[in-house]
């Protein structure tokens, strides 16, 4: 699975709601970004790490990221029927 936010030296995880993971902090991330591509709340993870009001991170930072959504497939389009007028 392709994440556009994943490193080369990190595997594929799929969490679920209710785990918390251990994330590793890289150049150019930042907590709402963090959040959005782990399903998480920036809220929850500023807690629990003790982030002050800035959320200031640092790459190679270690935070506990809590899984608080699921994330859920798109729902597939109904099908459309094309229709043809037929002339004889």
């Amino acid at each position: 699975m392709y994440n556009p936010y994943m490193y080369d030296d990190e595997r594929v995880i799929n969490p679920r709601v209710g785990e918390i993971v251990l994330y590793t902090v890289h150049k150019g991330d930042n907590v709402y970004r963090i959040a959005k591509t782990l399903n998480s709340e920036v809220a929850w993870i500023q807690v629990m790490n003790q982030l002050n009001d800035d959320l200031l991170i640092h790459p190679q930072q270690e935070l506990l990221v809590p899984i608080v959504y699921q994330k859920v497939p798109p729902m597939p389009q109904p099908f459309q029927r094309e229709t043809y007028d037929l002339y004889f």
